[in-house]
This record gives structure tokens, sequence and C-alpha cells, in this order.
């Protein structure tokens, strides 16, 4: 019986975690919106989930926080910056990056030739959420430069949400498998009554 529940509860978070990413993939948070890199300095993000940033500036600063063990993954972690804070840092002002971007998809090499984050011009996609607790090391980015404001948001770049049909799986699939485990508890239930 316990197995049973619990596969049934399984399933149920299986069906609203895709019912609610669809919701919000078309609707919702999880919609790409677009933003002017001096918009969300002035304004932020919102509760945007998925962001495109238009013009914002890497500054060749960045910081590699290594893997912990074997199963883990390095993340690189930069700020990113309007043109104006860009050359305010050049000019060597304190700055307060609104934008943390950060990603697990690179080569450790590049730490090796200090070009992971080079100074360029970029448009980030990616989604805003929080990196584990013991990777979270945008504060140890140069103090002379960065101070990270209170409403700093996190982007992990180039990564989006999970494919529409993906969630589409998981909510009929959460469904279905539900309906059947029931169906079959239900035929046996009725088995055992019938003798």
């Amino acid at each position: 019986m316990w197995i049973r529940l619990t596969a049934i509860l399984l399933c149920v978070v299986f069906f609203i975690t895709g019912c609610n990413s669809l919701i919000s993939q078309f609707f919702g948070t999880h919609k790409l919106r677009t933003f002017p890199m001096f918009e969300v300095v002035q304004t932020g993000i919102g509760d945007a989930d998925f962001v495109s940033l238009e013009g914002a500036w890497q500054t060749g600063d960045y910081l590699v926080v290594p893997p912990r063990n074997k199963a883990d993954k390095a993340v690189l972690i930069y700020p990113l910056l309007t043109e104006i804070q860009l050359a305010a840092v050049e000019k060597g002002e304190l700055v307060e990056p609104r934008i943390i971007a950060w990603t697990k998809n690179f080569s450790l090499d590049c730490d090796e030739e200090n070009n992971c984050a080079p100074r360029q011009r970029v448009d980030a996609l990616g989604i805003v959420r929080e990196m584990r607790r013991e990777k979270k090391k945008a504060h140890m980015l140069p103090s002379n430069k960065y101070r990270l404001p209170e409403n700093v948001d996190y982007v992990e770049v180039g990564r989006s949400p999970l494919a529409w049909y993906w969630n589409l799986l998981m909510l009929v699939g959460g469904l279905g498998l539900a309906f059947f485990i029931e169906s079959r508890a239900a035929k046996k239930r009725a088995a055992l009554e019938q003798q």
C-alpha cells in the first residue's frame, strides 16, 4: 500500500510540475523576456525566469570555482555591466553589477590563458537562478571594482527552460501512470471481493 501511495504521490508531482511549467512557458515567467542592459540596471528584471540581456559587457574579470569532487563541475562566474558601468570600472570607480552571470559549460583551459570571460559586448541569454551555496563566490570578485547590491540577480547563461514537449510528457505521463496504478489496484480489489 505504501509503495502505491508513494508512486501516486510521485505521479502527482510530475503532473503538477509539467502543468505549471507548460503554463509558465507560454504565459508566465518562463516565457523569454528581452531587456536592454541599461534598463536592467535601472529597474531590474522583475519576476522573469528566462531572459535575454542586450548590450551587456563582460569586463574580463571572472572567477573559476573549482569542482569539489569528480562528480562536480567547475563554475565560471563573471559580472555583466552596461557600457557606462564598464567605463566607470576603467576609471577606477566602484560599480554595483546588477547581473552576475555563471555557467558550468566552459573549458578549464581558458583559466590558464586568462580569457574565460574576455572584455567584450555580449547579448546574454539564460535562466535566472541562484547557484548552489558552496559555489556562490561572486563576493570574491575584485572588491576595488565591484560591490554586490542586495538585489543582484544570478543568470545561468547558455541555458534555457525545459522544452515544452518534455513538460507535456511529464504532465501526461504522470497522469497516465497514476490512472494505470489505480485501475490495477481497483481490479485487484474487485478480484479479491469476488472470491
